[in-house]
């Protein structure tokens, strides 16, 4: 049986960086073969549970997006560039879709750009609920994942019924979107959809959110300040986590965001 000390020396042999180690502290080499990660690994030097640096890879994947985008036709990458973000994948074929609008000077119709907007919603909803998902279950907290688990289920249905796709949907193209809304009834089910979810979210935070098993396994993990939170670029969720009070659909809006409170 190799041991960790052979597969770090070989690891360093073969020109791989790693961290240098420290009394009390060790090497924990996560992904890229985890679930969570996908391609993408860190080499974390530790101090028992807390990560005192990490070296992040982030693998093959984007780069070879990349390069193979530059050998497609421009139509044709939409069905790759969506695989970017796998929770959240129409927003990779939104951004490419708006550079390409803008590029060719196209005009999307009023009503395509509703749609877009409504789309990207669904999608941003639908990620949180994945992440919450997996958060809870990591946590020990299976009824609060199995609930997210649920309320993401009736975003999937109404993806599939709108792109065919529960998952990798290539709807939104340059120049709008590839088909109209299935109709009225559909309107109808995200609204009630929406609503329903709304009315559950006091008793999902109760669960989740203001249970201690929570407390306990994340306080005082992760924490940024303000002051470093910006300094590296953060964004989103964990941004506004750090008590910076922003939203990129308001800082930069577009599509129809200006039209929405």
């Amino acid at each position: 049986m190799v041991s960790q000390q052979e597969l770090i020396r070989e690891a360093r042999e073969n020109g791989m960086e790693l961290l240098p180690l420290e009394k009390d502290t060790y090497e924990l080499f996560f992904g890229p073969q985890h679930m969570a990660t996908e391609n993408y690994s860190l080499i974390l030097k530790m101090d028992g549970n807390r990560v005192v640096k990490a070296i992040a890879n982030p693998g093959f994947l984007h780069r070879g997006f990349e390069k193979l985008a530059e050998y497609r036709p421009w139509y044709t990458n939409i069905a790759l560039l969506l695989r970017i973000c796998v929770p959240e994948p129409d927003v990779p074929e939104a951004i490419y879709s708006m550079a390409i609008d803008e590029l060719m000077g196209w005009e999307v119709p009023e009503r395509a750009q509703w749609i877009r907007t409504t789309v990207l919603e669904m999608a941003r909803v639908s990620a949180y609920l994945f992440w919450t998902m997996g958060m809870a279950f990591k946590l020990g907290v299976y009824t609060a994942g199995q609930w997210a688990a649920a309320y993401r289920e009736r975003f999937m249905v109404l993806f599939e019924q709108l792109t065919g796709a529960r998952v990798y949907h290539i709807y939104t193209i340059p120049g709008g979107v590839r088909r109209d809304i299935p109709g009225d009834k559909w309107l109808r089910q995200l609204k009630d959809t929406v609503e329903y979810l709304k009315d559950k979210l006091k008793d999902f935070d109760n669960v989740l959110f203001e249970n201690y098993i929570t407390f306990k396994r994340l306080e005082g993990i992760g924490v940024m300040d303000k002051k470093f939170a910006l300094e590296e670029g953060v964004t989103g969720p964990n941004l506004r986590a750090a008590g910076v009070r922003t939203d990129v659909r308001k800082l930069d809006p577009y599509l129809l965001y200006p039209e929405l409170e």
